[in-house]
């Protein structure tokens, strides 16, 4: 191989399952995509993917370098932390990853006066309903909605948020203010689209709630939330991205995140996300 560049190209293909998402992953045009995995294919001369329209899966032969570069890029990730874990420099960037409701509310503000206290440190907010993978250094600071945070990750517990039943008032019914699987499924339900269904009130939703009763989706709790104030119907949705809409109550069961930020334990000594951590910390611990 010339270059790790080549298989870098590969892996976001393999892992993503086609062009665009590789694209997006590494920020380059579908064109670019294309060519490096041509041309990888050409230098090995075997085919590594066999292509279903616009999905690209591994062939047996990518299946084998598969293992390898995932151990390649294991090792080369361990230095790169390794190398980024002992820097104490108050410049350069910082990268958050956050539900979008933090995203959009509370962190910016907070972040401006980060900034002030800290003008050499870039921030990126990278607003994401998946888990950015923090062991690829895919971000340096993650604020997480989870009950188990991962073992290899180190940080605080922020705050526990509870879950309710957001939507108008004409969809209340006159309801006592705790509703049932039963009566939500006679009310019109802005239901989670696939990337949601990760988080158990949503799996609950779905379970529960009728075809006929959902009425609308969105792969974000924001965009749930949007399609509340719309008037569409009501959601069930956690309190950071409620945004002043009107409660209408709580379930017979209760569903609650806990809120975390987190980082990897090779970068906790890092002088600029020690800093952030630190900062966020303070001010949304509670």
């Amino acid at each position: 191989m010339d270059s790790w560049d080549d298989l870098r190209y590969f892996q976001a293909v393999a892992e993503t399952g086609s062009l665009t998402g590789a694209r997006k992953r590494l920020g380059v045009n579908h064109s670019t995509v294309f060519r490096r995995i041509k041309g990888l294919e050409e230098k090995l001369g075997v085919r590594l993917f066999e292509r279903w329209d616009a999905r690209y899966q591994l062939t047996g032969a990518g299946e084998l370098l598969m293992v390898r570069v995932e151990q390649v890029a294991e090792a080369i990730d361990d230095v790169d932390r390794m190398i980024l874990g002992g820097d104490q420099t108050l410049e350069g960037k910082v990268r958050i990853t956050c539900p979008d409701g933090f995203a959009y509310y509370q962190l910016p503000p907070l972040l401006a006066e980060f900034r002030a206290l800290y003008p050499g440190i870039e921030i990126e907010l990278l607003a994401d309903s998946d888990d950015l993978n923090l062991s690829r250094m895919e971000a340096d600071i993650a604020l997480r909605a989870t009950n188990n945070p991962p073992e290899h990750l180190v940080g605080r517990k922020l705050m526990t948020m509870p879950w309710q039943l957001y939507g108008s008032e004409r969809f209340a019914h006159g309801q006592s203010g705790v509703y049932t699987a039963k009566t939500l499924s006679g009310m019109p339900v802005i239901g989670p689209e696939r990337a949601l269904l990760r988080l158990k009130p949503m799996q609950w939703l779905e379970k529960h709630c009728s075809a006929v009763s959902i009425v609308a989706r969105a792969n974000t709790l924001m965009g749930m939330a949007a399609l509340v104030k719309a008037g569409l119907g009501v959601a069930l949705l956690p309190d950071d991205v409620a945004d002043g809409l009107p409660p209408l109550g709580s379930l017979d069961r209760e569903f609650q995140s806990d809120l975390w930020l987190l980082t990897h334990r090779d970068l906790r000594s890092n002088a600029r996300v020690k800093a952030c951590s630190q900062f966020l910390t303070e001010r949304l611990m509670r």
